[in-house]
């Protein structure tokens, strides 16, 4: 059978033998059921939990808007615009606006880059910034619970009107993107992200996870402790349009979307297989191996112990990471990480910690355009030309009768199996 593999901003071919192919893992396609825009103006209309924003904010209010970055799908240039609209008909000068990426840990955008995330005509008449976790200017709006100051950028906390836009989907230690994520880590200071992400190695910091995950709880305390006014979210399909949006209150908001979410990309099965191919589901999840490394995290659950997983993902920008490349080089196992990062968690090591786990107990083989050295020395994979090569370096580890599972929307499905 022939699958088709996202890969950059297109697709690859895969040819399956039958005999071994046990199931294509594909979430549940919703079909988008009108025009964004008029999917986007419904939400804004009727939001969940609060006024409309235009109702909310005033003539001289000073707004701030927290955008997602370059690693992420959010259609930004189609939920802005009428969210605009809507400070204008609250007779909000655009002057008082402020646009920020929050770009949390991520390499800050250049000029060009903010102009593709918000579009031109936005990019042209409004201030656009990012945050910069290191030497950014950030004030301390409160503790969490755990006992970590949250600290946020100024130029949010400064604002009368403080307003998310974003996507929901799986986050692997956060439990889902969406909302908090916004405020943390996108536009906290280094410390504030180092104290809450060390908490990942909690046993309910996992995908889908929120009432018990530790992660979420502070993102979500350091989002109420910063302020946020109004939300709006929306949930992608796996062709990256949009079939739920919601607007409003951000635990509202957060909810509607999870659950969506879960209903769309949430999948039970019911064995292990010897073999699974995992597609990091295409541009921009695929732009690096640091974004792309969570669609391998997903299929762990459902490969069998000492099984092999072939990782497809295009990674035109690299390594995407030179502390999680600095790290990989130094470190020979994930137990040796975790010691480290307990007693000083340092950001995008954690992303070495998961990868020497998940290599510790499977073969990985990997079809990117990497380099073959830096792939099979510095990162330990398999390094294979194509998906046939990989294909059969597969079955020469796992034998010619090995069953298969192919993932194409690896890094935001999230699958579930009871088998031990």
């Amino acid at each position: 059978m022939q699958v088709q593999l996202p890969y950059g901003r297109g697709t690859i071919p895969i040819d399956i033998p039958d005999r071994n192919l046990q199931k294509v893992i594909l979430p549940k396609e919703i079909i988008q059921p009108d025009r964004p825009e008029v999917i986007i103006r419904n939400a804004l209309f009727n939001p969940i939990g609060t006024d409309r924003l235009s109702q909310i904010a005033t003539e001289y209010d000073k707004v701030a808007i927290l955008v997602d970055d370059y690693t992420r799908p959010c259609p930004t240039k189609t939920l802005l615009p009428p969210v605009l609209e809507e400070l204008q008909h609250a007779n909000v000068r655009d002057s008082n606006i402020v646009i920020i990426v929050a770009n949390g840990t991520h390499k800050p955008p250049s000029d060009e880059m903010k102009r593709e995330i918000v579009g031109d005509k936005v990019f042209r008449n409004y201030r656009v910034i990012s945050n910069d976790y290191v030497n950014g200017e950030f004030y301390t709006v409160g503790k969490s619970k755990f006992g970590n100051e949250i600290e946020v950028l100024r130029e949010y906390v400064e604002a009368d009107i403080k307003v998310i836009l974003g996507d929901i989907e799986y986050h692997y230690f956060a439990g889902y993107g969406g909302t908090r994520k916004s405020i943390l880590p996108g536009i906290s200071s280094s410390r504030t992200i180092h104290n809450n992400h060390k908490m990942m190695f909690d046993e309910n910091a996992r995908a889908g996870v929120l009432k018990e995950n530790p992660v979420h709880q502070e993102m979500n305390e350091a989002m109420h402790l910063a302020g946020c006014d109004f939300a709006l979210n929306v949930v992608l399909n796996s062709r990256q349009r949009i079939v739920g949006a919601w607007a409003g209150n951000p635990d509202l908001v957060l909810d509607a979307g999870a659950k969506l979410v879960d209903e769309m990309y949430k999948i039970n099965v019911d064995q292990k297989a010897d073999i699974v191919i995992s597609a990091a589901s295409g541009h921009p999840h695929d732009l690096d191996l640091y974004q792309a490394y969570k669609a391998l995290h997903t299929v762990l659950p459902v490969t069998k112990e000492n099984g092999v997983i072939i990782l497809v993902a295009e990674c035109k920008n690299g390594h995407g990471n030179e502390i999680y490349y600095e790290w990989m080089k130094k470190y020979k196992t994930a137990k040796e990480v975790e010691e480290k990062l307990k007693q000083s968690f340092v950001m995008g090591a954690h992303k070495t910690y998961y990868h020497l786990k998940a290599i510790e107990n499977h073969e990985v083989i990997f079809v990117s355009s990497m380099d073959k050295t830096e792939v099979e020395e510095t990162f330990r994979f398999k390094h294979a030309k194509d998906l046939d090569d990989a294909l059969k370096k597969a079955f020469d580890i796992a034998g010619k009768d090995a069953t298969i599972f192919a993932v194409p929307q690896g890094t935001t499905t999230l699958l579930k199996t009871k088998v031990k």
